[in-house]
């Protein structure tokens, strides 16, 4: 059950990543940066976070219903 759960936050993670790297990448051609790493990983990174994070107050509200 655990790595059930656990594959599933990762799966929301990569998702999540995969928004990121998305809107970074429209960001960047909106307005160019110099160094595209300092324009895809903090997006990167939050979208990560929200998905986790997401996901995981998702199965705890499901749990308690």
């Amino acid at each position: 059950m655990k790595s059930v759960l656990m594959f599933r936050a990762v799966l929301s993670c990569v998702i999540g990543l995969a928004i990121g790297v998305i809107v970074a990448g429209l960001v960047n051609l909106a307005v160019p940066s110099t160094n595209l790493v300092w324009t895809v990983l903090p997006i990167c990174l939050a979208a990560v976070i929200s998905g986790f994070a997401g996901y995981v107050i998702g199965a705890r509200q499901k749990k308690s219903s």
